[in-house]
């Protein structure tokens, strides 16, 4: 073995990670018009994020105690109360569903009494068919849902109908809620989540203009909530759409660390613009781990029941409640004339996060957002606004795409803007009428075009190397041109082989990760033949689950690599059944770490061959 494998050095945080433990600057809320408790709560959430993190617990059945079971075992293991308390909508929707609006009641008296937070999620019953909530239970059809005139969709209606009746009552109480739909969406597991993101995205927006448009619902903290890694960005409903953004988190170990990675992850999803929460977890991250790694959570949400108990033993219960980083029921100022700063006139354009790069003629995992902004750059909600969006030097690259689009809540979206040529410091001009135009920070095309993949479904090989001789051609070929990550389908007999040249952006060690539900493997080359191809990591039946649930994770040793040099690299994946999500991240030498890594820095095997003078197309 050369020293292209040498073991890993120690690296530093990436900057926009620590974002949390510095000031973060207060958002409006994404309801235009949202209630002054609304503005007032999320302006607190503001000025503690980083700072301290707001206990919470979710409860179960009350019964005719003045607290349920886990409100009254954390109270006398530690004398105090968790300030937000987070109740379910579930019965709500049943056949036989409570009348007498029993969890209004509670969480009115737990903010106007109390001085807390409240927090509500709601296990969907699905409307029409097998009243349950989870995929393997019922058959309801979203797909059909989303479509008007269908009785799946008369069905949606009627239930979102009967939840927004019951938050028109704290609405009508001035009670801001923490509101939490649909959770846990890409593990699948819940019928909102079994047909793939689109479909959810559409019952979102759905539920959205229901509450906001139909109800007038201006009094709600719309959080997106994931439950596991896969397929992350895909299922994200918009930045338009989320106020923060949460995890459900259970780890299999049963760990009460800082979970920092998932928390780099959440953050970057919302491109250090939104708060990163536990909306939902076993045992209680460490109060003393989340100062020492910079793990910066809003709150957490202990689950209900023995979920609390057997994660949480009475002496850390103890410890972590009275730890001065814990904010609890009765240590936080009147938040119902907390001061906020609404906004003002629409003034400006700007874009809330810097553009990032991108492939030749790829897409962004993630859309450029451009905001609508009064004169101190808060996003204005209301109005009626056009963008539109060029390049500032059109002579580098034509820029395709959807480029005039109307804002949404003060956000306008641009998921498929393309540009075909590589090049360094591009930038975006948008402009809207009546609008001081906004120039974006300078961003990066290319160098390559993205990692070509290519499957099979009816794959009978033993092992993995089979793929590589299989005689079967592949039931499908493309080029992932947002990053690499392939999406989240059930499948049987499942094979795919992803293979590239990856261009390093600068000289140093590297370190990959490897993600899927089965087995995988992972190689490079010391160069770009594939003759030195070295397998640096794999994902077997024995990978311990990583710390994100649901999902097998490798890790590989350091390689060191030369910046611009093209490397071959290959990975393999078999399923014989589940899941085909796969994902490759890495940490660059300077501690940037992008995961998945994005298609720009890899160059398609077809491109490379095309090119005679190419030295990798000699090499092959």
């Amino acid at each position: 073995m050369n020293d292209f494998f040498q073991p890993f050095r120690a690296l530093r945080f990436l900057a926009i990670f620590l974002m949390a433990a510095k000031a973060f600057g207060a958002d409006t809320p994404i309801t235009p018009g949202a209630s002054p408790q609304a503005q007032s709560l999320l302006s607190y959430f503001s000025d503690i994020y980083g700072k301290k993190i707001i206990s919470g617990q979710q409860e179960g059945w009350r019964g005719t105690n003045e607290f349920s079971f886990e409100l009254n075992d954390i109270k006398n293991a530690t004398g105090k109360l968790p300030e937000l308390l987070a109740l379910d909508f579930s019965p709500y929707t049943a056949p036989n569903h409570d009348t007498n609006h029993l969890l209004v009641k509670y969480a009115k008296d737990w903010y106007e009494n109390r001085n807390g937070i409240v927090a509500f999620c709601w296990h969907w019953r699905a409307p029409v068919g097998e009243h349950a909530f989870y995929t393997k239970d019922t058959k309801f059809d979203l797909a059909r849902g989303v479509i008007p005139g269908t009785p799946e969709y008369d069905g949606l209606e009627r239930d979102l109908d009967t939840i927004a009746g019951e938050l028109e009552g704290l609405r009508d109480a001035h009670v801001p809620v923490v509101w939490r739909p649909m959770h846990e969406v890409n593990g699948r597991w819940f019928w909102w989540g079994a047909q793939g993101p689109e479909p959810y995205k559409k019952l979102w927006r759905m539920m959205y203009e229901n509450f906001t448009v139909k109800h007038r619902l201006n009094n709600l903290l719309w959080v997106f909530s994931p439950g596991a890694e896969t397929d992350l960005a895909a299922w994200y409903p918009g930045d338009q759409y989320v106020d923060l953004i949460g995890q459900d988190f259970y780890p299999m170990d049963g760990n009460h660390g800082a979970i920092k990675d998932v928390f780099n992850e959440l953050t970057a999803l919302g491109r250090g613009t939104k708060m990163v929460a536990l909306s939902e977890n076993g045992p209680i991250p460490d109060p003393a781990e989340l100062v020492k790694e910079k793990a910066g959570w809003l709150f957490f949400t202990t689950w209900s029941g023995n979920v609390l108990t057997q994660n949480n033993s009475r002496e850390q219960l103890k410890q972590f409640f009275n730890n001065p980083y814990v904010l609890n029921l009765g240590e936080v100022p009147d938040l119902k004339n907390y001061p906020f700063h609404p906004a003002g006139k629409a003034v400006r354009l700007g874009f809330p996060a810097p553009p990032g790069g991108v492939a030749i003629g790829g897409e962004r995992r993630l859309p450029v957002t451009v905001a609508i902004e009064d004169k101190n750059g808060r996003t204005v909600r209301a109005g009626n606004f056009t963008v539109t969006l060029a390049l500032k030097n059109s002579s580098k690259g034509a820029l395709t795409g959807n480029l005039t689009t109307a804002a949404t809540n003060g956000v306008a979206t641009f998921s498929d803007a393309k540009i075909d040529r590589a090049g360094k410091n591009y930038k975006f001009v948008a402009t809207a009428k009546g609008l001081r135009k906004a120039v974006s920070a300078p961003f990066e095309v290319g160098p390559g075009a993205g990692i070509e993949r290519e499957w099979w479904t009816n794959f009978t090989g033993d092992k993995l190397t089979d793929v590589d001789n299989f005689a079967a051609p592949p039931a499908g070929r493309e080029i992932l041109g947002k990053a690499f990550e392939s999406p989240m389908k059930l499948a049987t007999n499942f094979a795919a082989r992803y293979r590239g040249y990856l261009i390093p952006p600068m000289t140093g060690a590297y370190k990959f990760w490897l993600a899927n539900e089965s087995v995988s493997e992972l190689w490079i080359s010391t160069n770009a033949s594939p003759a030195g191809k070295i397998e640096i990591t794999a994902v077997t039946r024995a990978t311990p689950y990583s710390k994100w649930p649901h999902t097998h994770e490798s890790e590989s040793g350091a390689a060191n690599l030369e910046a611009g040099k093209r490397y071959y690299l290959e990975a393999w994946q078999e399923q014989n059944a589940g899941s085909t999500q796969f994902a490759v991240r890495w940490q660059l030498p300077n501690g940037v770490e992008e995961r998945p890594i994005p298609a720009r820095r890899f160059i398609p095997l077809a491109e490379a061959s095309n090119n005679s003078t190419n030295s990798v197309a000699q090499a092959k």
